[in-house]
């Protein structure tokens, strides 16, 4: 991957990690996350308009489309719920690390592709870096702790969004045959944030999302910028570096993120989470190359 590449992929992990930490903090992550992406909207648009190619979208690229927007919509139902029942340092790397775990897996099954013997051991180191980073320490008697968290609903949200960005993924490499990424990236967060709208007005009417605009403004703007910046970064890195370098090297953001989440939010096990998170990302390394 050449170092110009590398860099801006490695600023996009840290704002992407640092995005997590402002919808963690936030008290109706929902809402937060729906203004957000509204907000996000807004400084994609005179880029949009500029290098969009709507006309060129046909029917089943629409249908994938709309299916991303509503995939994207149950990613953030499923992380606002994690985040309300866990630590950012645990969602957000299992949440991250499981993404190209589910990816590999709905390859093998649906598209019956080979599974190598490189994929398969990244699959079990992440698997155990999942599993360290719920230890409270490394004493023999607190072996058996991960496995209860395995059950818990904050564990599964997280699986379950990891298993979204898979399906989200999956479902994006097929349309970007044929719409440009841009304009695709652009369709998928009108759809969610229209989805998203829907959700909540049926859900409390608009009482959420005039809350989180008039007590979250400053960090619902930061957010705005830092998806727009992120996204641009991952873009341009993408046309100077192949695909598979690139999806290893964005899982740099399971280390800020859990860096973040120890000294920003004070949360706690830093170490041991540190140590986890280094396992899931060699996991992911190593199938995002075998």
């Amino acid at each position: 991957m050449p170092l110009k590449a590398l860099i801006l992929v490695v600023l996009a992990g840290l704002l992407q990690a640092f995005s997590n930490v402002l919808i963690k903090e936030s008290q109706r992550k929902v809402a937060f996350m729906t203004l957000a992406s509204s907000i996000s909207l807004i400084f994609y648009f005179p880029l949009f308009i500029w290098m969009h190619q709507t006309s060129g979208i046909h029917f089943w690229s629409w249908i994938g489309i709309v299916a991303c927007g509503g995939t994207g919509t149950i990613y953030y139902l499923l992380l606002a719920r994690a985040y309300d029942r866990d630590d950012l340092s645990v969602i957000f790397p299992v949440t991250r690390g499981f993404g190209p775990i589910f990816i590999l897996i709905f390859a093998l099954i649906l598209l019956r592709e080979h599974i190598s013997l490189l994929g398969l051991l990244g699959i079990l180191i992440a698997v155990f870096g999942s599993y360290v980073i719920h230890l409270p320490s490394f004493r023999f008697s607190d072996l058996s702790v991960p496995f209860k968290a395995f059950k818990s609903k904050a564990f599964l949200y997280s699986m379950g969004a990891g298993a979204c960005t898979a399906t989200y993924s999956l479902i994006s490499k097929k349309n970007l045959e044929a719409v440009d990424p841009l304009t695709l990236m652009y369709w998928i967060f009108i759809f969610m944030v229209l989805f998203l709208f829907i959700f909540l007005l049926l859900k409390n009417g608009s009482s959420e999302i005039k809350e989180e605009a008039k007590t979250n403004k400053k960090n619902l703007l930061m957010i705005g910028i830092l998806t727009f910046l992120g996204s641009l970064l991952v873009l341009y890195a993408l046309e100077i570096s192949k695909v598979s370098y690139l999806g290893a090297a964005r899982n740099v953001s399971i280390v800020f993120g859990v860096l973040l989440g120890s000294f920003f939010l004070r949360e706690g096990y830093g170490k041991i989470r540190l140590a986890a998170s280094l396992l899931i990302f060699g996991g992911i390394f190593l199938i995002s190359v075998s």
